[in-house]
């Protein structure tokens, strides 16, 4: 029989690459994990845990978001700057990336993101088409769109 976790979920942790450093959506300092695809991801968001039971754990997200899939897929062949082939890439709408953290953190996957804009401008997008949807799909602080548009 597969052990099951039934234990409640931690709060979704978010944060956004802005230059050099992570703006988080509440004070965090989670253990980041990065995989090419989910199954990579569970795997080592799962040994994280084990490794360091009281911490949170997030997953890295490459992304590229419009508000149609067809110019977000335009500002991925127009970047011209090669993803990482180690971190999962979402290019979408901000809908959809907002679908698939909110089902990471359903699924007991991770407890959150850092989301990483792979084309300029899509960062923007965040606080005013992301976040929208993520709270209709899981708790977020309420302060979260002040943190990434300070």
């Amino acid at each position: 029989m597969t052990d099951l976790d039934i234990a409640p979920l931690r709060p979704l942790q978010l944060g956004v690459v802005t230059g050099t450093e992570v703006a988080w959506v509440a004070p965090a300092d989670p253990v980041r994990v990065r995989g090419a695809d989910l199954g990579e991801v569970a795997r080592r968001a799962s040994a994280a845990r084990r490794d360091h039971p009281h911490s949170d754990v997030v997953v890295d997200i490459d992304f590229v978001i419009a508000h149609d899939a067809r110019s977000a897929r335009a500002l991925t062949l127009a970047g011209g700057d090669e993803p990482d082939r180690q971190t999962l890439l979402y290019v979408g709408t901000p809908a959809g990336l907002a679908g698939l953290i909110a089902d990471i953190h359903a699924l007991n996957i991770a407890d959150g993101a850092v989301l990483i804009p792979r084309a300029a401008g899509v960062a923007e997008l965040i606080p005013e088409a992301v976040l929208p949807v993520l709270r209709t799909m899981a708790r977020l602080p309420v302060a979260v769109g002040e943190v990434l548009t300070a």
